[in-house]
């Protein structure tokens, strides 16, 4: 998976994470994963599914700004 090497997240930190054993990352995320687990590897990487699957890492600068439900502005979010 390569998100979880840009990550510095190993198989076993990734299973540990994932509520699951290390030996069974291939079979239940790489091979042949059911949703659940894709969203349960995506929840451990702090991902969403999409950018998991995906070829191309998602760059939050290319999404749609977020706007203020009330006035309709752009909301600025910063994050430390």
């Amino acid at each position: 998976m390569a998100i979880a090497e840009r990550r510095g997240v190993n198989k076993k930190i990734l299973a540990e994470r994932m509520g699951i054993q290390p030996q069974n990352i291939n079979s239940t995320v790489l091979n042949n994963p059911k949703f659940e687990m894709l969203e349960k590897a995506a929840e451990a990487l702090c991902v969403t599914v999409a950018e998991l699957v995906s070829d191309e890492p998602c760059n939050i600068t290319e999404r749609e700004p977020q706007r203020c439900p009330y006035c309709g502005h752009d909301l600025n979010i910063k994050v430390e």
